[in-house]
């Protein structure tokens, strides 16, 4: 029996979707996706679009609001 695809799927909002995944995070892992993005700022060995992407994924987490501390 053949799998009818649909013409149409529909399209993921890769942003809300983002945002929603991290409305759940709790703090600690929120601070360490920031502390990765940080740490990709400062690399030397990483192309300046990857680093304007975790500057984009930085601010959205919450800038330095979004480190973690007890």
């Amino acid at each position: 029996m053949p799998v009818e695809l649909r013409e149409d799927p529909p399209q993921r909002d890769i942003k809300a979707d983002a945002a929603l995944e991290n409305a759940e995070l709790q703090p600690e892992e929120v601070s360490n996706k920031a502390r990765g993005h940080k740490a990709n700022l400062s690399n030397p060995n990483t192309s300046e679009e990857s680093k304007k992407n975790s500057e984009e994924a930085l601010k959205e987490l919450g800038g330095e609001k979004a480190f973690f501390s007890k």
